[in-house]
């Protein structure tokens, strides 16, 4: 089925005529994702997308969101680097710049050489190899008197690794989506070939975790990172639906913005001994479980805590609540809130005794790589020095 496309771009209002059920299915599922407020003249209402990125269909109409930040700064907050992807394709959507820096990289990867894994497999032989299972063996042994196979253990070197499950996962939920110029789905499709003899299930938590820390797969980070990008937009969809489809992808740019100001100090932070940056730390308050964006110690002691909002810099209530709440519950004596910005700033309100101070950061997230490092570098010596 044909679809229309309507493309709003974050924070920018826009007014649509929308048929009936299309205005059901919005006001029913999308208000995570879109302001929908109808206009003056029937049938017509103001759409205006919230901090997501990507796409998601409704019952015949696909409405394609934008970040505000060109599309250079927005890879560099995904820690995707600009310079490897493609040009925008001309409706400015997420996904077919994914698939397209997918496919390129997993081109590189495999020029210099896949990385097979390493496993143990339980089989029988007629010839002694691997490692003898005994107990199988003796009991077999004492059932016949010359058993003409082995019971043993052997390694095998395969290409049905954790990192390969999840380049393939990401390939299929591309060709899946329905969202790529037609030169695309062959390149995906070539991936797939490659790993046929790879399971097909989902990649787990664990699978992520192995494939990161595997000193192995230095190759592979780039085109890791671009497939855990695009499996995590596709689960995004469950905003809308309650479950992950191929009709959706969706970015929180809030989540997107918390992940770049994390890994930026943690990059920063750990030329320092004693330093620790860790997110999303569990601390129990009776029935209740806060996890502050960010919580900085030094020499293990809690030293700051950070709350990422992806928002205009601006001290509202509800943000300082939250902030003095993590203050309280961590027992760091400094707390921030960091803001995305085209420059850097800071400013600081004091309790009225003067012992808490709340800082407001304005991080920088749009210009050349040297700023943006710059940028990250200062917020750094700003929360150690403080």
């Amino acid at each position: 089925m044909s679809r229309r496309i309507l493309t709003l771009t974050e924070r920018c209002p826009r007014v649509f005529r929308l048929p009936r059920d299309e205005a059901d299915f919005l006001l029913a599922h999308a208000r995570p994702i879109l302001d929908i407020v109808p206009a003056a003249e029937r049938g017509w209402y103001h759409l205006t997308a919230r901090g997501w990125v990507g796409f998601f269909d409704g019952p015949s109409i696909r409405y394609v969101l934008q970040p505000k930040l060109p599309w250079p700064s927005f890879l560099r907050l995904l820690g995707l680097r600009p310079s490897a992807a493609p040009s925008p394709e001309p409706d400015g959507q997420l996904l077919p710049l994914l698939a397209e820096m997918l496919a390129s990289r997993w081109a590189e990867v495999q020029r210099r050489g896949l990385v097979a894994g390493y496993r143990e497999t339980d089989t029988q032989s007629p010839f002694l190899r691997g490692k003898l299972r005994i107990a199988e063996q003796l009991r077999d042994a004492a059932s016949q008197a010359f058993p003409d196979y082995f019971h043993v253990r052997e390694p095998i070197f395969d290409l049905d690794t954790p990192w390969h499950r999840i380049l393939k996962a990401a390939a299929h939920q591309l060709l899946r989506s329905g969202a790529l110029p037609a030169a695309t789905g062959p390149r995906l499709n070539a991936i797939i070939q490659v790993l046929a003899t790879v399971a097909d299930d989902p990649p787990s938590a664990e699978d992520f975790t192995t494939a990161w820390l595997d000193p192995r797969l230095t190759d592979y980070r780039e085109v890791l990172e671009v497939g855990r990008i695009v499996l995590e937009g596709f689960r995004g969809a469950s905003v809308l639906y309650n479950s992950s489809r191929a009709a959706a992808f969706l970015m929180d740019l809030g989540r997107v913005f918390e992940r770049y100001l994390i890994r930026g100090l943690q990059q920063e932070l750990a030329q320092y001994p004693g330093w620790e940056v860790g997110s999303h730390r569990a601390f129990t308050l009776g029935p209740t479980v806060l996890r502050p964006d960010i919580v900085i110690r030094r020499a293990g002691s809690p030293w700051a805590v950070l709350d990422a909002k992806w928002k205009k810099v601006a001290a509202e209530a509800s943000d300082l609540h939250q902030i003095l709440a993590y203050r309280a519950l961590t027992g760091a004596s400094r707390v921030g809130l960091v803001y995305p910005g085209r420059s850097d700033a800071s400013a600081h309100y004091f309790s009225p005794d003067g012992r808490i101070r709340v800082s407001l950061y304005r991080l920088r997230i749009v210009g050349r790589d040297d700023q943006l490092e710059r940028s990250i570098r200062r917020l750094a010596r700003r929360v150690r020095n403080n």
